[in-house]
């Protein structure tokens, strides 16, 4: 009998004989008992170290755990039934070796096969030991003999969780999902999936790197970083424990609830900014603070590296670039078209809501999701489409692509979602004559003003860009967003240069990219003001606020917005606002009162020059104060109640 010590746990080590073969068994006892028992099932001629990362994070946590190493070099027989024989007999002998005692509340937990033969225990029970709950990590549901898990898991009597790994970012659904389909209506059986690498390991970040630093100095090899062995190109070899794996672990182990689940399905990736994956981001940050756990379900590019994820509560489903869509060449395209397999993928990580953002491929993915789990979701409409298309391809094309996208997309999610929730007035008059849908309501998006307080490290920043730039003296006017046609930019561009000769010092920044910079450059160069104009390119988020600092004027001639979040940034960073009339800020902006805005030339260079030569902080603090009626807390309160009113239990 051997002894092993680490800062956490102490293991000792006995050998159990069955039918003239001997199996290991290690017991790893804690410092802190909480007197309750894990018997682990292994399959690993290494003994215990695979699962080492699982092991001693229990046993930290107060947990006795008792691993069985059941393959062996004596071994012969590889068939499952000798195996689940084997391990039944070898805990009715921990038992009659007193080693485990009817008082003890026994929980089995087993991973890939282990996990098979764990699940058997719910059809037949072990002599003389009352096992309280079993937990399933991975169970291997492919092979012949294994089948039995599908068919019979509607009768398991015993709780069970079920824990599934979203390992290429697609799950093999197909026996996954048998189990979950007969299961997912028995109250004994719980079911949890986790994206990117999936189970306890995940991705190095900040989020796992604390969890694992608890271990990383245990006498023990653990397993994290093992991920290059799978050979799977776009997954980093650095991998870590996956710290809420863990909590839902020990919560489960405890009886303590889990938080519900909530999926925003959009088509935008977060490595292509824009308004809505600003709306997303917010989104999922305020419902995680109101106590749920909000995962982004979005389409991710082949072989793009999954430590470029913003966090681990990001499910990407496979897709590539569309390289045809002109001026959307980083925007994705859904890689297997098989809409009702994926929506079969992510019923697995067992959402209680849906939340859709888009009405393209994740639409058609989040209509049979819909249908699949009996969710109800509202929608979110974001894009003025038939705008977007006119624009995009002229009036006769835009129309006939558009008809199209309405006939063989738009429809069906107006049909499928119960409720619409639009942005503004604007939006809700299109909306209304588009869908001629029943319930669409205006619920405003604010943005995230944690990102738009100046620091006095940010004011040093921005004395260092106006170096930069070389802004002293100048008069600045800028633009935030897309840099695409249907932003009208040529128009701020042609009355820049009526007014250039007026005032010579006059510099216009536009900050972003998009498909429309070489022609506003064409269009800037024939007018002869190409001097007068900065192209500053794609900014990260949280610096947008030093250039919005940068300018006397914010200015937008867009008619194309649904709500404008630019407006909203300008007017919290303190940025006076020179916007063209627009239904989309109609009721929320005010000529004279909390910004300026125009409707032609002349009055846009008449407040023009109020803008850039009188005293104007009374509009500025007015819209400062509009800002706060905008609250990201409120409004992710709201948008949460909507999912419990379609879903009321």
């Amino acid at each position: 009998m051997e002894t092993k010590r680490s800062p956490f746990v102490l293991t000792k080590e006995i050998t159990l004989i069955y039918e003239h073969n001997p199996y290991d068994v290690v017991t790893y006892f804690t410092k802190r008992p909480n007197g309750k028992t894990i018997i682990f099932p292994i399959f690993n001629y290494q003994k215990d170290s695979q699962y080492a990362d699982l092991i001693y994070p229990l046993a930290e946590k107060g947990y006795r755990i008792i691993a069985i190493n059941l393959l062996n070099m004596g071994d012969r027989v590889l068939f499952f039934n000798y195996y689940f024989e084997v391990f039944h007999a070898l805990v009715s002998e921990l038992n009659v070796k007193k080693i485990i005692t009817s008082k003890d509340q026994i929980i089995i937990m087993g991973f890939g096969i282990g996990a098979n033969l764990a699940s058997y225990t719910n059809l037949n029970p072990i002599d003389q030991v009352k096992v309280s709950k079993i937990i399933l990590i991975s169970p291997i549901n492919r092979y012949k003999s294994d089948y039995r898990i599908s068919r019979e898991i509607a009768n398991f009597t015993i709780p069970t969780h079920i824990f599934y790994g979203q390992f290429d970012t697609v799950i093999d659904v197909g026996n996954k999902y048998s189990l979950f389909q007969n299961g997912r209506d028995n109250p004994n059986v719980t079911f949890s999936c986790y994206p990117a690498t999936g189970h306890y390991l995940y991705y190095e970040s900040s989020l796992s790197m604390d969890l694992e630093s608890l271990y990383r100095n245990s006498d023990f090899d653990l397993l994290v970083g093992e991920t290059r062995k799978n050979k799977i190109p776009f997954l980093p070899t650095k991998a870590s424990l996956n710290g809420t794996f863990f909590k839902h672990l020990f919560n489960i182990l405890e009886d303590i609830p889990n938080p519900k689940r909530i999926a925003l399905l959009t088509d935008v990736s977060p490595l292509f900014v824009n308004g809505v994956e600003m709306v997303v981001k917010l989104l999922q940050k305020e419902l995680d603070k109101l106590g749920y756990e909000t995962y982004v379900v979005s389409l991710w590019k082949k072989h793009t590296d999954l430590a470029l994820l913003p966090n681990d509560h990001f499910i990407p489903v496979l897709a590539r670039y569309a390289k045809l869509v002109r001026g959307y060449k980083d925007l994705s395209l859904l890689e297997n078209l098989n809409f009702h397999d994926n929506a079969r993928m992510l019923t697995l990580f067992g959402f209680s809501y849906l939340h859709l953002h888009t009405e393209y491929s994740m639409g058609k993915i989040a209509v049979e999701l819909s249908k699949l789990t009996n969710i109800k979701m509202p929608y979110s409409y974001h894009t003025l489409w038939k705008m977007y298309y006119e624009n995009k391809f002229g009036k006769l094309a835009g129309d006939i692509t558009y008809n199209a996208a309405h006939a063989l997309l738009f429809k069906k999610v107006y049909k499928e979602c119960p409720l619409i929730l639009v942005p503004s007035l604007k939006s809700y008059d299109i909306l209304k004559n588009d869908s001629h849908h029943k319930d669409v309501r205006i619920v405003p998006s604010p943005i995230d003003d944690d990102n738009f307080v100046l620091t006095r490290e940010d004011r040093l920043k921005i004395t260092e860009l106006r170096n930069t730039y070389r802004l002293k003296g100048k008069k600045v006017i800028g633009y935030v967003g897309r840099v695409s046609t249907e932003k009208n930019i040529t128009e701020t561009i042609y009355y820049l240069s009526q007014v250039v000769n007026e005032i010579p010092n006059i510099i216009f920044m536009i900050v972003g990219v998009g498909d429309a910079v070489k022609q506003l450059q064409k269009y800037a160069k024939k007018l002869h003001v190409e001097d007068y104009i900065i192209y500053v390119g794609q900014v990260p988020n949280e610096e947008l606020k030093l250039y919005y600092s940068l300018f006397d004027v914010f200015v937008t001639a867009s008619n194309f917005e649904t709500q404008g979040l630019t407006y909203f940034e300008a007017a919290t960073i303190g940025t006076l606002i020179l916007a063209k009339k627009d239904k989309a800020i109609e009721g929320v902006f005010e000529d004279g009162v909390n910004a300026f805005v125009y409707d032609g030339f002349y009055s846009w260079l008449e407040r023009l020059e109020k803008a850039l030569f009188n005293d104007n902080h009374l509009i500025v603090n007015a819209a400062k104060m509009l800002m706060k009626k905008y609250t990201k807390s409120k409004w992710a309160k709201k948008i949460a109640s909507y999912y419990v009113e379609l879903n009321k239990e």
